[in-house]
This record gives C-alpha cells, structure tokens and sequence, in this order.
C-alpha cells in the first residue's frame, strides 16, 4: 500500500472510531494483546523447530545453548547422557507450542469474527438511524441506490479495523522472527531481510496493477449482467412483445461468459503475489546457503544450525507474510466503501440541526380546529421551483381539493403542510400552535397519505393495512372495519380472506385494488387528517368513480385533502384551492373556482377532460 492509500485508510478509521460501541473499542485492545501473543508463540515454534533440526546435526552444538546449559546447572538435566531424550523433550515442547499457539489463533479468530459483526452492526445501525432522521429533501435527491450502496459500505468498517488487526498482527510477527533471525546470523539474516524487501516489493507494486485491471473488469461484467436480468424480470411483456427473449439470452450468456473469465484471471493475480513470494523466499534461503558455504566458510555444523531455523522461519513467515499481502490488497480494495461511510457520517454531523429527533418523545398537537398555513415560501434548491407566499386554512372536518397543472407547487405545499419539508419563511400552524421539529412527529402520526403509487408488502392482506402501526400486534376487527371503509369489497372473494397474501408489489390486485388497500391502510392509524395525492391519476374511469365515492363517503369522518389529477375527483369537495406557479390564484366553493379554472384552460390551449390537473 502506497503512502497516499496509507493516509487516506488512516484518516477514514479515525473520523469513524466514534461509531464503534465503547464494548468493542475494548475487545480491540484485547486483539491488539491476543496478536502480540500470536506472534510470540510463532516465534517460539520456528525456535523449537530450529533446535530440533539442529539436534540432528550436532547434539553438543544445542547442548551448550543457554536454556540447556541453564537446566543442567539448575536442575541437573544432563541430556548429553542420553541426547535421544533431548529429542524427545524438544518434541514434546513443540507439541505444547503448537497446541498453544493454535489455542491462541483460535481464540483470537473467535474474538475477531465478534468484532467484525458487532462493529458492522452497529455502523449500519448508525447509518439507518441517520437515514431514518434525514431531511426527506435530502433522501429524494440522493436516491435509494445511493442509500443502500451507503450501508452496504458501513459493513467495511469493521472489515478495515480487522485488517489493521491482521496487518498489525503479521507485521509484528515478522519482525520478531526477523529479530530472531539476527540474533542467530547478522550476517545471513541481513541478507535474507534484503532479498525479501526488494523482491517482495516488486511483486507486490508488479501485481497490484494487474489486480486493479481485474477488478474492474469483474465490476463491469457483473454491471452489466445486472442492467441484463433487471430489463428480463421488469421489461418482461414489452420484450417478450417485441420477441428479444433470445437476444437477452445470448448478451446473458456472453455476459456469464465473459464473467468466468474475468473471475478466473482476478483469482489467479490475487494468488499470484502469494506464490511469487514462496519461491522468493526459498529462493533467498538458496542464496544465504551459498552465503554461508563459500563466502564465510561455514561448517556444515553451523551450516545446519543457521539454515534449520531460517528454514523453520520460512515455514512460519512466509504464510504471516502472504496475509500480509492478502491484508495490504484487501484494505486497498475497502477503501472506497471506507470514504462513501466518512462522507456520510461527516454529512450527518453537517446536517445535526435539521435531522428528525426520533429518540425524544415528540411534544403533543392536537387537532381539533384548523390547520393555518401563513405566508408560507419555499425553494428547491438550485431551481426556481416551489411556493411563494401562499396563505390558506383548512377547518376540521372540510374536503378541500387541491388543483393546477402539473409544477404548480401541489405537491410542495402538502409536503409544507405535513411537515416533510420545513419552509422558508412563514408558518404551519395546528390550532394555533406553530409546526416546529420538536412536534413535527407528533403531526405525522396524525396524517394518512394515500399515494399516487402506493406501496404495496409481499405480504398478508392484514399486514399490508396495518403498515402504519408496523411492529405493533395487528387489530383485526380494526382490518376489517378499514377495509370496509375503504369499499375493499373483493376481501370476501379472496382464498384465505384478509390472510390472504398479496405477492411482491401487490401483483394480486388490480390498480384499483391496490389503491383502495392504500385507504385502507391510512385509515388504520385512525388519522385526523386524510390526504389523496392525485391517488386517481392511474386507474381507469370505473376504478376512479369507486376510489372517488370513497372519498366522498369519508368526509363525515375525516378531514381530507385532495390532490386532484382529473377534474371529476374534486366534485364533492367543500371548497377548491386554485394553484398556478407556485402561488393560490383562487379559493373557494367547487362552483365558483372550478368554471373559472376550466375557462383558463381553454383560453391557453388545454382541454379540461385530458389536461393533468
């Protein structure tokens, strides 16, 4: 990893420690403790190793070594009388190593797999929350995919804190049996050390850029075998119309093609740095061998000394080193991800006075009078789009129709209205009260919305209208009587009634179905305020009567708001409000408003009938 990738991992670690749990900081520094072992016991095994090889050579040579010399002084352990029971002891010793040091590296492993899933849970978690409390402008101009793709990289969090453990770990280990090594031969081992940094380097920067190629023709190929399953699943009847189905088939089968080869090639260079270095570091042990032989002269005595524990090393180093690898290449690659989450979370603390205080309980309003919308402005940002000025009251228990033509500001003003979208300049106010953020959730809850496209669970009937109370335990009789209000006369006829499950995106119901669900569903939570947005706009003229006469049998029982799409919804309705750029050009009774709009329309071109009102 070069020093920019250093810095950049460096500094997205450190902007995002406060999302670990306190808990974890503290299973960190158990790891960080649990590696140091780790590398001890490495150390101690390659040693015992070494001196069992050596053992082979020169029993004498091992015999005056301190640890020996030491036991037969102190305890009288005379192993040169019997050197097959110094073999035996070194055996045994490396038993206990072994078994120590897998002890060791499964705890750790234990601990580690913790780690990393309660430091990913709790930056998703995070990452939702903030989410959950964003601005809802905010969330409409970044898209779903966006979001998802941003807790997707949460994930990577704790795969990164990992890493540095693993990194930490193998990079410790190392240099303890490099320290080893040292210790046993300067000489030798400084060369070894030489051969190694050089040559690994250049494998490593050699294969780095050939990884790099392969990844992103694996993003590529599976990019694009995505958009080849998105256009079958949801283009389905215009590509089965237009007979495409072999033509999909074939860029499906080029793509899968395409993808077993790019996978094939990106495997074979992730592993290529790995086997590179295993023959790099025989190959050294090759050289120090002749070092040893031709330029110090050395013995076969020291020959075999020297080169059995550098050969025990190698066993031992060598796999520290290829994780080492593996570590560098897979924190290069979570980098991205790394910065998407530091982007995040630096854009939560920018936008803390405007996120939604879901964790407090939210200050009482009722609604028993009106709702007062005074001198009301707004402004997306970067357009000219929006409301300017607009004044109006809506009286509890009236039906107020809401009509303009398409950009009139509709739709900016219901979301004033309820509270998604704070104004500019001017007030909301319920019963007086003025609509601020510590109230604001308690006057969502007392709105129903039905939507033009309504969102429909792979889920029960029952479950589908209780959406609203979702994490509650679902009142059937409260079902049933929604339903009813909601003219869902097709519930008797269904195979298990309101158990009956309505497939992903409500593809058991018809347009109109889904729509009378989606009142159902508002009503649920026994709402003060009813909102139709253009909740007629798709269904054909038999559906909308019915969806239409269903409004009309609600308003003894709630005060609604309609958005209209086709000028038949507002008939019935207690008054108009008349929308034209952005501002009210006209209110008051369906009689009066509706004629005068009509008459504008025409004398601009449009028809009344076709016209998106």
């Amino acid at each position: 990893m070069d020093k920019q990738d250093q810095t950049s991992l460096t500094r997205a670690l450190r902007a995002l420690l406060p999302i670990v749990p306190p808990g974890e900081k503290k299973r960190f520094v158990a790891l960080l403790a649990l590696a140091v072992l780790s590398a001890l016991s490495e150390l101690l095994t390659a040693g015992v190793v070494a001196l069992l090889a050596a053992t082979f050579s020169s029993v004498e040579a091992v015999l005056n070594k301190a640890p020996f010399l030491f036991l037969r002084e102190e305890y009288g352990l005379a192993f040169d009388q019997d050197p097959r029971l110094l073999g035996l002891a070194l055996l045994a010793l490396l038993v206990c190593t072994v078994a120590g040091k897998n002890a060791l590296a499964l705890l750790q492993l234990g601990q580690q797999a913790r780690f990393e899933e309660s430091v990913g849970a709790a930056a998703r978690k995070h990452l939702f929350r903030f989410y959950q409390r964003a601005p809802y402008l905010w969330i409409n101009r970044n898209g779903v995919a966006d979001l998802n793709f941003g807790l997707s990289a949460a994930i990577y969090l704790a795969a990164a804190l990992n890493l540095v453990l693993q990194g930490g770990a193998s990079i410790l280990a190392l240099v303890m049996l490099l320290v080893g090594l040292i210790s046993v031969s300067p000489l030798p081992s400084l060369l070894l050390i030489a051969i190694l940094g050089i040559g690994g380097s250049i494998i490593v920067k050699t294969c780095r850029a050939m990884q790099d190629r392969c990844s992103k023709a694996v993003y590529q190929t599976d990019y694009q075998i995505a958009k080849i399953n998105h256009m079958a699943l949801h283009g389905l009847k215009e590509m089965r119309l237009s007979r495409r189905e072999n033509v999909l088939f074939a860029s499906l089968s080029e793509g899968l093609n395409e993808t077993i080869r790019a996978r094939s090639r990106q495997l074979v260079f992730a592993r290529l740095p790995v086997a590179l270095l295993e023959i790099l570091g025989f190959a050294a042990l090759l050289v120090m061998m002749v070092f040893l032989m031709y330029v110090q002269d050395a013995g076969m005595a020291r020959i075999s000394g020297v080169m059995g524990f550098m050969a025990a090393a190698a066993w031992r180093g060598l796999p520290i080193a290829n994780r080492l690898v593996e570590t560098i290449i897979s924190a290069r690659n979570s980098l991205p991800y790394l910065r998407k989450t530091v982007e995040l979370t630096a854009l939560e603390k920018s936008l803390a006075p405007v996120l939604l205080p879901l964790d407090e309980q939210p200050a009482p309003l009722p609604f028993a009078r009106s709702i007062v919308l005074d001198d009301l402005s707004f402004q997306y940002p970067g357009t000219g789009i929006g409301v300017r000025h607009v004044s109006m009251t809506v009286r509890k228990g009236e039906t107020i129709g809401l009509i303009g033509l398409s950009g009139a500001g509709k739709s900016t003003l219901v979301n004033l209205l309820t509270g998604l979208v704070p104004a500019d300049s001017g007030r909301v106010l319920v019963d007086d009260i003025e609509l601020k953020r510590s109230n604001v959730r308690s006057w969502m809850g007392r709105i129903g919305y039905v939507p033009q496209a309504p969102y429909i669970l792979d889920a029960t009937l029952a479950e589908n209208v209780a959406l609203s109370r979702w994490g509650e335990e679902i009142d059937r009789e409260q079902v049933l009587k929604c339903c009813r209000m909601a003219a869902l006369d097709f519930v008797d006829d269904l195979e298990q009634g309101i158990d009956t499950v309505l497939g992903d995106r409500g593809t058991r119901l018809s347009g109109g179905q889904a729509q009378r669900v989606a009142i159902a569903r508002a009503l649920y939570s026994e709402p003060d305020l009813l909102i139709f947005d253009e909740a007629t706009s798709a269904l054909d003229l038999k559906n909308e009567k019915i969806v239409h006469e269903t409004i009309l049998n609600l308003r003894a029982r709630v005060t609604i708001l309609v958005i209209a799409h086709r000028l038949s919804t507002v008939q019935g309705c207690d008054a108009l409000v008349w929308m034209d750029k952005g501002r009210i050009r006209a209110t008051g009774p369906v009689q009066e408003v509706l004629p005068e709009y009509e008459a504008a329309l025409r004398q601009s071109g449009e028809t009344p009938s076709k016209v998106d009102v």
